[in-house]
């Protein structure tokens, strides 16, 4: 168990380091808004209180999707694009 937690935290590490050195922004603006993506999936479809639960499943499944697609592009905006308009000392993308 010990091993295990000691290698998921130096794959985290390394990701983590990977996203803010990155030599090319698109993949530092991947890395940074690609963790939201499982937490947005789970949120609007396995959560007990998700949205969209009483309409149709045409509705629903319209609904999740276009959701889905917002909140990834709030994350590569503000995650992505922003930090990397921060911390980038030339700010090109």
């Amino acid at each position: 168990m010990g091993a295990l937690a000691i290698g998921a935290t130096t794959l985290a590490a390394v990701y983590v380091i990977a996203a803010f050195v990155a030599p090319n922004p698109l993949i530092r603006i991947g890395l940074r808004s690609l963790p939201v993506l499982p937490v947005a999936v789970w949120t609007l479809w396995f959560d007990q209180s998700r949205p969209l639960g009483r309409q149709s499943p045409a509705i629903r499944i319209a609904g999740r999707l276009a959701l889905l697609i917002l909140v990834m592009a709030f994350a590569v905006a503000l995650l992505g694009i922003g930090l990397n308009w921060l911390y980038d000392p030339n700010r090109m993308i």
